[in-house]
């Protein structure tokens, strides 16, 4: 027969036990194999030099045609497939590098242009350039109200 609280105290300890039967279900989930692609999130470094705003993706082993990049509004949006080369069979030791799709998404700067932007993909970083546009408009301007 359940056990049923009588104190508030006792009602969140239950919700916490089950919360943690829960996670411990879905970390089992991880290992099989229609959950072998995940979701994994590579590193972006983001500087500005005086010319220019850029962009630096750590794309370890993917391919220049598995990434795509794309400007929405004034956000950069990187979207990539790492691919596992391992073939069937393979048991792991260790795993620390992770294969997968992800999609990141930096906000660009106003002051970017966005017509001038280059990028280029070397020895696994992808680097996306946005030159400072040389158009002196303001970008915050009040708006008088009627």
């Amino acid at each position: 027969m359940a056990v049923i609280p009588k104190e508030p105290l006792e009602w969140l300890n239950l919700f916490r036990q089950q919360m943690d039967e829960i996670f411990r279900y879905l970390s089992t989930l991880e290992g099989r194999e229609e959950f072998s692609e995940k979701e994994s999130l590579p590193l972006v470094d983001i500087y500005q030099t005086a010319d220019s705003f850029v962009v630096e993706v750590e794309l370890p082993g993917c391919r220049a045609d598995d990434v795509t990049l794309s400007i929405c509004c004034s956000t950069l949006v990187v979207e990539a497939v790492t691919r596992d080369e391992a073939g069937p069979g393979v048991n792991y030791i260790c795993l620390e590098r992770s294969a997968g799709r992800f999609c990141r998404a930096v906000e660009i700067p106003p002051a970017a242009d966005l017509d001038g932007v280059r990028a280029r993909y070397r020895r696994g970083l992808l680097t996306v350039v946005f030159p400072w546009s040389k158009d002196s408009k303001t970008h915050i301007r009040e708006i008088p109200i009627e």
